[in-house]
């Protein structure tokens, strides 16, 4: 009825201009039909999904997943004739994720048995299209090169408009990453530590890293209205970028002058504040832990004063963890005397396990628990997301650098060690 009374409105200015001339009359016709149609795709609020699948897809079951942990499934389908459709509505542009369920029939649904991938869904008309052979799986798999082609999301456009800009920062940064692993990591496993090497290519990484990062802050800022740059932004409050407090400011300036206080935009701003207290050039948070003969403690009670101090979070059950203790003996024994000291902090819940670790590893430097795991302030202060996580610190305490492991610690401390 909107439209209806829009449409009579429209024709009633029509009318006295026509009396003046006919071509405005075509003019304001196609005017018309162009804001209408507009309006229409303005008032859409619901998605209407068609897929069409290539290969043996008969009966698959085709899903919607929301982002939420656990997700949460928002519709589903059956595939028939190699089609499905699916109407649904959601609040607002959202990263989702579509799941096509493989298992055979009378066998229990599987993730292995997974095709899976994800996008930006919208209240719009979005066709997808794939080929059952080429899909990608739940679990990585790099022979599945093949995708879903989307079409019909203003917001998938834009988030994959925004992924081609980056693509070859990408692809030479997964270039290095290969090598890295290959020329150093794999090694070091076996206490071989091509040392030279693997500085050079962490080197080689982190530049690249730091043009990606680059590249995101300016797509951020040119789409801030947009949930794609909302979440670009939110990765940056994972505590795995190194960023300055100066840095998230700006971005939480630009998000806010757009988004306000609505609720993604708080919960943004929440990681924000808790971000900057961990952020490159802030002061180390102190926490309370328990030393080994079970004494609490505070971290600051333990950091030496005029030492470069690696934090090192780590679990008993965290075989990458307890595969990098030999790296960090090599380094220890290479820096202790010059000025560097490492603290590890456990997250064991169980003390017995932490000792039995402890008694196995023989780190020669300090050790810390917190039994309260991942509940714990070790976790929580350092917006911690997995295991290990090693934050370097500088001379006075303030952060310097994350993800300090392997040989980027070693390009770390031959820069600030000569």
């Amino acid at each position: 009825h909107e439209l209806y009374d829009f449409e009579k409105r429209f024709h009633a200015v029509n009318l006295k201009i026509v009396l003046k001339s006919p071509k405005m009359k075509n003019l304001l016709t196609v005017l018309f039909l162009v804001l209408a149609i507009q309006y229409c795709q303005a008032q859409n609020k619901s998605f209407h999904i068609t897929g069409s699948i290539q290969g043996p897809c008969e009966g698959m079951v085709f899903k919607l997943l929301d982002n939420s942990y656990p997700p949460q499934t928002i519709a589903t389908t059956v595939i028939k004739d190699h089609c499905f459709e699916l109407t649904g509505e959601i609040p607002a542009p959202g990263f989702y994720r579509w799941i096509i369920d493989t298992t055979p029939v009378g066998k229990k649904s599987s993730e292995a048995n997974w095709l899976a991938g994800n996008f930006y869904l919208e209240n719009s008309d979005i066709t997808f299209q794939g080929d059952i052979h080429t899909l990608p799986t739940y679990y990585w798999n790099p022979e599945r090169k093949g995708k879903m082609i989307i079409q019909g999301s203003e917001t998938e456009d834009l988030y994959q408009s925004f992924k081609t800009s980056i693509q070859e920062l990408s692809k030479a940064r997964n270039q290095a990453d290969g090598e890295y692993l290959e020329q150093y990591h794999r090694p070091a496993l076996d206490n071989i530590f091509n040392t030279e090497e693997g500085i050079r290519l962490a080197r080689r990484i982190s530049e690249l890293d730091r043009q990606i990062i680059q590249a995101t802050i300016r797509f951020i800022k040119q789409n801030p209205a947009s949930v794609v740059a909302l979440d670009q932004a939110g990765y940056f409050l994972l505590g795995e970028i190194d960023l300055t407090s100066g840095q998230i400011e700006d971005l939480q300036n630009t998000l806010s002058g757009v988004w306000g206080n609505c609720p993604r935009m708080t919960e943004f701003k929440e990681k924000a504040e808790m971000a900057k207290k961990i952020a490159i050039g802030a002061p180390f948070q102190d926490i309370e832990l328990t030393d080994p003969e079970g004494k609490k403690v505070k971290l600051s009670e333990c950091l030496p004063t005029g030492k470069y101090v690696m934090l090192e979070f780590w679990a008993s059950w965290c075989g990458p963890c307890r595969g990098e203790i030999p790296h960090l003996k090599h380094v220890y024994q290479n820096y202790k005397d010059k000025g560097f000291e490492i603290i590890s902090v456990s997250i064991d819940q169980k003390n017995k396990d932490w000792q039995k670790a402890m008694k196995e590893e023989k780190m020669p430097w300090i050790q810390l628990n917190d039994p309260q795991g991942e509940n714990g302030p070790a976790i929580q202060v350092y917006n911690v997301t997995g295991v290990p996580h090693c934050i370097l610190l500088d001379k006075e305490g303030k952060i310097f650098k994350t993800n300090m492991r392997g040989a980027y610690l070693d390009a770390a401390l031959e820069q600030l060690i000569p």
